[in-house]
């Protein structure tokens, strides 16, 4: 592994993490980072879960106190996307290498339209249903954070953006703390995912442990300029980085 190989990882792993904590999207630079360093998609998925794990726990401490949502919603999100993860992380690990670099693009754009859309869906979701208390879980979210988990848990990268749309779904508004309980939640999922990918032999260590340095430097750090910056600029931000990477996922494997 030569020492431009190293740079650009470990620099992705920062910018990654960081925007991981600003709004998700981390691994849309992270995944793609790993597939142009030469590493296969399959072994690519896994090593940036295991990457920016780290990341996330840190970005959740710096984030600790903009968290208003009752505890007990947390612990069951947790639950319920943990589950999803393991779920996830099986199914990525038996699906042949070129089913799987043939759903990649198609995962980017699901991400990406759910965040794009997310107000106008929270909008038509609040019109449509009856104030929602915050007191008791709803089990129909706790439903639709399963699937997310399965899709985290099979693809990380978006899963911060998917979890910040589902957590406007359910009536939350200010951003900082959506990227608190959503790093929560990734952390949970990524984890359970990154111990069954570390389990399977598919973690190439030599580039992992350098972008787990980036990761811890990125989660920390980034999580601090989140809190700083116009929460619309970090949406237009991580819509822009999206649709770049998406379009480019497309071209790459389907029109070369």
């Amino acid at each position: 592994m030569d020492i431009v190989t190293l740079i650009i990882l470990f620099l992705a792993a920062i910018i990654g993490s960081t925007l991981n904590a600003v709004a998700g999207g981390g691994g849309f630079i992270s995944y793609p980072s790993l597939i142009f360093c030469n590493i296969v998609p399959l072994n690519a998925n896994g090593i940036s879960t295991v990457a920016l794990w780290p990341g996330n726990i840190t970005s959740a401490i710096a984030f600790k106190k903009d968290i208003q949502l009752p505890i007990k919603f947390i612990l069951y999100f947790i639950v319920s996307i943990s589950v999803g993860g393991f779920f996830g992380a099986y199914l990525f690990l038996n699906t042949s290498p070129k089913a799987f670099s043939n759903f990649v693009p198609f995962f980017l754009l699901l991400s990406l339209v759910l965040f794009v859309f997310s107000n106008d869906l929270r909008t038509i979701f609040i019109s449509k249903s009856k104030a929602y208390s915050f007191s008791k879980p709803n089990y129909i979210h706790l439903v639709y954070m399963f699937f997310i988990g399965i899709y985290g848990g099979y693809f990380g990268a978006g899963l911060g953006m998917i979890i910040l749309t589902a957590l406007s779904l359910i009536g939350l508004k200010n951003l900082n703390e959506m990227n608190g309980i959503k790093v929560i939640l990734v952390s949970f999922n990524n984890g359970i995912a990154a111990f069954t990918y570390i389990f399977s032999g598919i973690i190439l260590w030599q580039y992992t442990i350098v972008m787990i340095a980036g990761a811890l430097i990125g989660g920390f750090y980034g999580a601090k300029l989140a809190r700083q910056i116009k929460q619309e600029v970090l949406r237009n931000f991580i819509i822009f980085i999206g649709a770049v990477i998406t379009a480019i996922f497309f071209y790459k494997q389907y029109f070369i």
